[in-house]
């Protein structure tokens, strides 16, 4: 049998190679397809993630803002020691709080004609519990008012009538906040230290803060938004 010639070989292995190449074209865009279909499950899978993450987001600020609604009832009173021959009875726990801390406040509403007469501790003030804390120092006091419109009061007259440490002294003796939850507290002490803002404060349970250096007050809507989105123009 005659060997194959020269050019009969070049054309079968151009033949093969030709074969090669179009099984491994073939193979590439097969393999382009499956990327692509990748792609777009992880596009729609990242849309996805991204769609529950907005409303895993919405259903916490809906909580917590549901929780605060019900804080705006009440507020935090620091620095208050209680005798202990009273410390476990609620109601003398009510009466000494109002007594001390909150009826000097109400005394000036009634001399400005905001009120008609000073009310009694049992109608103003449901309850006053302690706080769990060390015993070294006074342990916070939440005092839960009735009506918000009375605890509007206190806090709209507590600059001028609230007990003071000294006289003339600007540092109140019992120092009282509103009420607010652990996660909007702890946005509010974020943004207090953080050194682009002036101050942070809150109203109705809702956090506003001041930019440092400027005029600029931003109000906070959701406590759960990215912290540096608070920052955006």
């Amino acid at each position: 049998m005659a060997p194959p010639t020269r050019a009969k070989t070049i054309d079968e292995l151009s033949v093969i190679l030709t074969e090669l190449r179009t099984d491994m074209n073939s193979r590439f865009d097969a393999l382009d397809r499956k990327i692509s279909d990748v792609m777009k499950e992880n596009k729609e899978l990242r849309e996805s993630n991204q769609r529950l993450s907005t409303e895993l987001q919405g259903m916490r600020n809906h909580l917590n803002n549901t929780e605060q609604h019900q804080r705006n009832y009440s507020i935090r009173i620091n620095n208050l020691q209680l005798p202990d021959s009273i410390s476990q009875n609620p109601h003398k726990v009510r009466d000494f709080v109002y007594d001390t801390a909150i009826a000097p406040i109400l005394r000036g509403a009634v001399e400005l004609g905001d009120l008609p007469a000073l009310p009694s501790s049992s109608s103003i003030i449901e309850l006053a519990h302690i706080l769990p804390g060390p015993d070294s120092k006074p342990r916070p006091i939440i005092a839960r008012f009735f009506n918000r419109l009375d605890r509007g009061l206190v806090f709209k007259h507590k600059r001028q009538y609230a007990p003071r440490e000294l006289t003339n002294s600007k540092r109140l003796r019992y120092p009282f906040y509103e009420d607010l939850t652990r996660d909007t507290f702890s946005l509010m002490r974020r943004l207090n230290a953080d050194e682009r803002t002036e101050s942070a404060w809150s109203v109705r349970g809702q956090i506003r803060f001041k930019l440092a250096g400027t005029e600029v007050v931003k109000k906070v809507d959701n406590v759960f938004r990215d912290y540096e989105e608070f920052f955006n123009p």
